[in-house]
C-alpha cells in the first residue's frame, strides 16, 4: 500500500495504545506522526509488561522528570488515574495542541476534561486506513484477532460494530 506523507501531528502517549499495538505487530504505524512523547513513567509500564518492545521506529522523545500540576494531581484523584497517565496528562499541558493516546476510559474522561483531543488504539488502526499504511482488509482482520492475541478490553458488541461499518466503507 502506498503511503502518504508523514502527518505533523505530535502525540502524547499513554502505555496502552504501545502495548497493544505492540501486541498486534503494529508499532510501524507511530511512524506516521511527527512526534510520539512518552514520560518515563509511560515508558516505565511498557518495558515492565513488554520487556522486548523496541521504539526504534518512532520519532519519540521519552521525557523524564515530568512533576505534575495541583490541577492534574486533583482529577488523579478524581478518576484513580495511574502513574503514567497522570504523567501524559501533565505533558500534555505542555503540548495541549498534542492528541492525547490512551485506552484508558477514566484517563480519557479527564483528558476530555480539559478540552484535549483524545483517541486510542483503534483510532490509530482506523486512521491508518485513512493515512494509507494499512488496507481496510488488514485492519478488519486485526480487529477480529484482536481478543485472542491483544490484551487491550473492548465490548465484543462494540468491535463487532466496528467492523461492521468498516465493511460498508467502499475499497
Amino acid at each position: 500500500m502506498e503511503k502518504t506523507e508523514r502527518s505533523d501531528l505530535v502525540v502524547v502517549c499513554d502505555a496502552g495504545p504501545i502495548i497493544h499495538l505492540d501486541e498486534l505487530k503494529q508499532l510501524h504505524l507511530f511512524i506516521d506522526f511527527e512526534k510520539v512523547l512518552i514520560p518515563e513513567s509511560v515508558w516505565k509500564e511498557i518495558k515492565f509488561h513488554r520487556p522486548d518492545t523496541e521504539l526504534n521506529s518512532f520519532n519519540g522523545l521519552i521525557i523524564q522528570g515530568i512533576k505534575p500540576s495541583n490541577e492534574i494531581l486533583a482529577l488523579t484523584k478524581i478518576f484513580t488515574l495511574h502513574q503514567g497517565e497522570t504523567d501524559a496528562l501533565e505533558l500534555m499541558r505542555k503540548f495541549n495542541t498534542a492528541i492525547f493516546l490512551t485506552d484508558d476510559t477514566a484517563a480519557r474522561l479527564a483528558a476530555k476534561g480539559l478540552n484535549y483531543k483524545v483517541h486510542g488504539t483503534i483510532g490509530i488502526l482506523i486512521r491508518s486506513i485513512r493515512r494509507q499504511l494499512c488496507s481496510k482488509d488488514q485492519i478488519i482482520a486485526l480487529l477480529r484477532d484482536l481478543p485472542l492475541v491483544s490484551t487491550l478490553y473492548i465490548k465484543k458488541s462494540l468491535l463487532n460494530s466496528i467492523i461492521q461499518q468498516l465493511e460498508e466503507i467502499p475499497n
